[in-house]
């Protein structure tokens, strides 16, 4: 199994942001050398739990301090830009890294992001945000003179002198284009139909129980064979907030105390705000007082020794029925050297213990 890390990231609001930075930045490069085979990066603009509102920038910092990691948007939020924006701009990074960047989309889901730049109802975001998917493709392998009229943008070069460049779109380094992923969040998610569809790669949230999970497999499943594909698991990410001890009693107080639990608290408080609890249960007669931190600690996280670790991780593929990389949720460093120690573990004893497709 491969191993890779998420980062929303997840930092408390009274952190100082220039240490928050920093720290992600330092948690990339460890990961790059534990062999790490991804990062994925998040983007939000009024989240002060979540504070990198340009993940590209972001990973444009990393690139020169890492090997052999690729780098991903996690997501480029389509409707929050032009699609010729994103689409020159992750191209470039795919030059500045010779090939090592993942191009992830989304449409946002924060609602204080959607009142900030103005937006429709989330509806209508899913639609701009197809649309804008097929934009950014047309981009990457247009030649001006070109005329793309869409329902949201229109886009269009109409006089280029391409003897001298002029009107000439940088394209990306990958050809035709990056991996392309999009994020999965509900049992049936459009998004993972429109994946399957496409052959694009299907990332699992950590926040769902695990019976979600493999409800977003039968979606993606029934999706690639729409479009006419064959899927494949190794292909499937996974994402879950693991803390990994060299005790269980250790692993648990990293957990109930500071940064990490706190986060839950956050992200708790912001699907409330969305009406969203249900996709936490994995019993939906839960009410939903009963969706607390602790109860997020003991259903939607790996926690424990190595063994113990080893023996969740084992069943959540068991019960997914296997996927291909796990993603490591990066939380807020309150205690660096046990993160650290935690990020070892993980990569050096209990991913190599798992089973594999």
């Amino acid at each position: 199994m491969k191993l890779g890390t998420f980062m929303m990231p997840l930092h408390p609001p009274e952190k100082s942001r220039t240490e928050g930075f920093e720290e992600d930045i330092e948690l990339a490069v460890l990961a790059d050398e534990l062999g790490f085979a991804e990062a994925w990066v998040g983007q939000h603009h009024t989240l002060g739990w979540e504070p990198i509102p340009a993940n590209d920038i972001f990973i444009a910092s990393v690139f020169p301090r890492t090997k052999q990691m690729r780098l991903g948007t996690g997501v480029s939020i389509v409707p929050q830009h032009h699609p010729a924006n994103i689409a020159v701009r992750l191209a470039y990074l795919d030059h500045l890294s010779r090939g090592r960047l993942n191009c992830g989309f989304g449409q946002g889901g924060v609602p204080t992001d959607w009142e900030l730049f103005n937006l429709p109802d989330p509806k209508t975001q899913g639609l701009m945000t197809v649309e804008g998917i097929d934009m950014i493709l047309k981009l990457w392998q247009a030649q001006a003179p070109f005329d793309f009229k869409g329902e949201y943008w229109h886009i269009k070069i109409q006089n280029p002198i391409p003897e001298l460049g002029i009107g000439e779109l940088l394209r990306p380094y990958q050809q035709p284009h990056p991996p392309i992923a999009m994020s999965v969040i509900k049992p049936q998610s459009l998004a993972a139909c429109m994946a399957g569809q496409r052959g694009y790669i299907p990332i699992s949230t950590n926040l769902v129980p695990v019976s979600t999970l493999a409800e977003h497999w039968k979606t993606y499943r029934a999706g690639a064979q729409e479009g006419g594909r064959t899927p494949d698991r190794k292909e499937w990410r996974v994402a879950r907030s693991i803390i990994v001890g060299r005790t269980q009693q250790e692993a648990w107080e990293l957990a109930r105390r500071g940064a990490f639990v706190g986060a839950f608290k956050y992200l708790i408080t912001i699907l409330r705000s969305l009406g969203s609890l249900n996709l936490l249960k994995h019993d939906p007669e839960l009410p939903d007082d009963a969706i607390t931190p602790e109860y997020m600690l003991e259903n939607q996280c790996v926690i424990g020794d190595v063994q113990g670790c080893i023996d969740k991780l084992s069943q959540v593929y068991e019960q997914t029925g296997g996927f291909g990389t796990l993603l490591m949720i990066s939380h807020d460093w309150d205690d660096r050297e046990a993160w650290r120690g935690s990020m070892r573990l993980l990569a050096e004893q209990v991913v190599p213990a798992l089973p594999t497709l």
